[in-house]
């Protein structure tokens, strides 16, 4: 029998703390009669600054990709998995794609007619010219109108350049191209020229000296290099012009003209620049009567009462055109009227019957856009290069190929009309503008004028501005500078309206069967088939 074993001795309680600690409470004892004691309480380690985390195992690569890492491939670069981009990035992608396959057709379409109109008609400017090397090419004259509302004269002129020209360039033929930089220039142009060529035919204006060297032609020749190039009208506008030009050039009478002669005798004696003089009545008497008829010889204003205008009136603007005789002082309806030249004779005003031989004309289409409301059509237009390289290589192969037609009223004058419905309002407006800016000009000329007058009698000194800047307006000055003005003015009114949307072009019964145009090939005919 096993002796039972004694219970162990217990164990001394711990001495009491010293000073002011509470005594921790009594822990129960377990039921083996071991006391477990406390745990520590959890410290909070701050991590240090500097330390650097643990890299996460990655996981290691296996079959190709584990052969393919040691050749240095990144391992992102192996363990990529395409996936769909989001909605957002699907429809940039989708419009970017569009836009730049739009613009690269577009592109690649126009390079495509270039080429293959200029491999069509690049054997032409190999041959041979007709008198050796001082023979001359065959040469078309261009004209571009100002286009309503835009500011730059010579955007058409550009147009041609562009769309047209290389191919003349490979074909070996010349062009000219004259300026206009205003509503109505083709159509005084146009006049002077044609009306210089009836007064040298009628014996009233001498023609130009003719060099008898080599290389230099005839009048008879140039005529027939004219006849066997052409005239490009390049837009609605050009046309319009071109034929009030004809118009007036071979319709009307043989009197020597010169626009800005004519322009000039308006504004000589139109009382802007006269002084204001008061009317005084003098007695007449023999001694006195004499001694003015004298003054009026050596000054005919003397003895007239000079009417009183203010500086700066628009009458002369609503008088009818006559001589330069009868804006002289107030006096034109007392004075006879002097013809400058020999009494023409009436047959000489008749036109020419038949009229002589023109040009075959060429009809090119060209539409500005111009202002923020056209800004989708001008996009539109981008995208569209195609369109105006075809029309332009097109009506160069017509040139070139010289595939004439009779000029036809029915469908001709209907050249490109739904062009003029792209004229802004700027355009529209351009008479009312004309007009303020005149009126803003005049009243401010007056005390211009007046200050330069005083200057010049002196009766004042040059002020502080004059004296910075080294300029000190004259009378003439003034004269010439309101001239130009008024050149540009009456220029731009008078074309407008030739040009004008509502107005339709000219046309004469006298010239059926007289004017030729250049026949655009047909669909299917050109490089853009």
């Amino acid at each position: 029998m096993s002796t039972p074993t004694p219970p162990p001795p217990p164990s001394p309680s711990p001495p009491p703390l010293q000073g002011n600690y509470s005594a921790s409470p009594a822990l129960p004892p377990t039921p083996g009669g071991k006391v477990i004691p406390p745990a520590p309480a959890a410290t909070t380690s701050t991590p240090t600054p500097n330390a650097i985390p643990p890299k996460p195992e990655l996981a290691p690569l296996t079959g190709f990709r584990s052969a393919l890492q040691h050749t240095g491939i990144p391992r992102s670069v192996l363990l990529y998995k395409p996936r769909l981009p989001s909605q957002r990035w699907m429809i940039f992608w989708s419009v970017l794609g569009t836009v730049s396959f739009t613009y690269y057709y577009d592109r690649k379409e126009c390079e495509r007619i270039r080429r293959e109109t200029i491999e069509r008609v690049q054997s032409r400017g190999q041959e041979p010219l007709e008198g050796g090397s001082l023979g001359v090419p065959r040469r078309v004259v261009v004209w571009g109108g100002k286009w309503g509302g835009d500011e730059d004269e010579d955007r058409a002129l550009r147009y041609f350049r562009k769309y047209v020209k290389p191919y003349l360039v490979a074909a070996g033929i010349d062009y000219h191209l004259p300026t206009s930089p205003l509503h109505g220039s083709i159509t005084r142009q146009i006049h002077a020229q044609v009306l210089s060529t009836r007064r040298q035919a009628l014996g009233l204006e001498s023609p130009k000296p003719h060099l008898d060297l080599p290389g230099v032609l005839s009048p008879e020749e140039v005529r027939q290099k004219e006849l066997e190039g052409g005239v490009v009208l390049v837009g609605r506008q050009s046309m319009k012009e071109f034929l009030e030009g004809l118009r007036r050039g071979w319709m009307g009478g043989v009197d020597s003209w010169d626009w800005e002669k004519e322009v000039e005798n308006k504004l000589e004696n139109d009382g802007v620049f006269e002084e204001r003089v008061e009317s005084v009545n003098l007695p007449v008497s023999v001694d006195s009567s004499e001694t003015l008829t004298e003054q009026h010889l050596v000054d005919p204003a003397a003895t007239t009462t000079a009417p009183s205008k203010p500086i700066g009136g628009l009458g002369f603007l609503s008088r009818p055109g006559a001589p330069p005789s009868t804006f002289s002082m107030g006096m034109g309806s007392d004075l006879p009227n002097t013809p400058a030249t020999p009494l023409i004779p009436s047959h000489y005003h008749v036109p020419p019957s038949p009229l002589p031989p023109q040009p075959p004309i060429l009809l090119l289409p060209f539409v500005n856009h111009v202002g923020f409301m056209q800004i989708p059509q001008m996009i539109g237009s981008w995208f569209n290069e195609r369109r105006r390289v075809s029309a332009g290589s097109q009506a160069a192969l017509a040139l070139i190929e010289s595939r004439t037609r009779p000029f036809d009223p029915l469908v001709d004058l209907e050249f490109d009309k739904g062009s003029e419905r792209f004229y802004n309002k700027a355009a529209k407006e351009l008479p009312k503008r004309i007009e303020t800016a005149r009126k803003d000009y005049y009243e401010a000329l007056r005390p211009r004028v007046e200050e330069a007058r005083k200057y010049e009698l002196g009766q004042r000194e040059m002020t502080d501005e004059e004296k910075k800047s080294g300029k000190v307006w004259r009378v003439d000055e003034l004269k010439e500078e309101r001239k130009k003005k008024e050149l540009r003015w009456m220029g731009n009114q008078e074309g407008w309206e030739i040009v004008r949307p509502e107005s339709e072009p000219t046309w004469d019964q006298r010239w059926e069967a007289w004017l030729n145009v250049f026949d655009l090939p047909k669909n299917g005919e050109g490089p853009d088939k």
